[in-house]
């Protein structure tokens, strides 16, 4: 009789052939285990995909792989991904992310220690304020940690949530897999097992680069961000509303003084840019709204030599 695994990885992917081979090669160690399953779920990607999967798949009963008849947007081909585990615990993994096998071993340490609605791992060590620790206050991990919980492959799922998530509710939000999270812990005890020394780490293959997200960074990191935060249930605090949507764009980068200058100097964020997104600043992004107006309408050519 066929036993499922303690934990599942899907891994959903979209024309990333070679970051996809070079996940599939790290993570050979994974592939061969007993006590976890591999699953890949091809959004119909138009490149190598099916090929990489056909020369890397280890034959094994523990991998498996999907692909959409059609391509289907992101968000929906994550909800499919999640769907697809048949485990206790679903680990939702991007296919441009390495986990590292110290990292691999702790949740599996941690899911067999005690029931946890979800496992939280970090990326790249980039949280560093937040000691180890049980979540069990729902405005506690918002403020602390909702930011980060936007990465998807830092989430660690146990089945039940995933059972009684609200998938639709979060379609065309860019934020599905947070989403679900938040609403099934707002009218419940949990416990949510924060692991801040284990962490997932970005791919890096020798001439290939992430898809860049400027041209909507202000669309998705102040407008459906602060929309996101503000529409959560009434049960998390606004305190705790307000510190998440204001954390994220320094605390992951995104929205620093540095990133701004970038962006203008790209030609992302200008004028027009600033008069359609500025009433959601002051609830994203730390700075004076004089100062950011002064960056929009700056020649762009002076942010090559400052």
């Amino acid at each position: 009789m066929h036993v499922a695994p303690r934990l599942t990885i899907t891994l959903p992917t979209y024309n990333r052939a070679g970051f996809l081979e070079r996940s599939l090669a790290e993570h050979r160690y994974i592939t061969n285990a007993e006590d976890a399953s591999f699953i890949i779920l091809d959004n119909a990607s138009t490149d190598a995909t099916a090929e990489v999967v056909d020369r890397s798949l280890m034959k094994s009963e523990f991998v498996r792989y999907f692909r959409n008849e059609q391509t289907i947007p992101h968000e929906q081909n994550f909800e499919k991904a999640l769907k697809y585990g048949e485990s206790d615990y679903i680990w939702l993994l991007g296919d441009t992310y390495l986990i590292p096998e110290t990292s691999f071993k702790a949740v599996l340490s941690a899911i067999g220690e005690d029931d946890y609605d979800l496992v939280l791992l970090n990326v790249a060590g980039r949280v560093t304020d937040v000691a180890e620790r049980v979540y069990s206050d729902r405005s506690e991990l918002l403020a602390d940690l909702g930011w980060h919980m936007t990465c998807i492959s830092v989430l660690v799922y146990n089945k039940r949530l995933l059972q009684e998530a609200n998938f639709t509710r979060y379609h065309d939000t860019n934020f599905l897999q947070t989403g679900i999270i938040f609403e099934f812990l707002s009218d419940r005890p949990f416990k949510v097992k924060w692991l801040p020394c284990h962490s997932v780490q970005g791919l890096k293959v020798t001439g290939l680069s992430k898809t860049s997200w400027e041209d909507v960074t202000f669309e998705i990191w102040t407008k459906r961000w602060a929309n996101f935060v503000f529409s959560l249930p009434s049960s998390y605090s606004l305190d705790s509303k307000l510190k998440c949507a204001m954390d994220h764009g320094i605390k992951s980068g995104v929205l620093t003084l540095k990133a701004l200058a970038r962006l203008r100097k790209k030609k992302n964020f200008n004028r027009d840019v600033y008069h359609r997104y500025a009433h959601f600043f002051p609830f994203t992004i730390k700075y004076p709204a004089s100062l950011l107006r002064l960056i929009a309408i700056l020649p762009s050519w002076l942010f090559r030599v400052i």
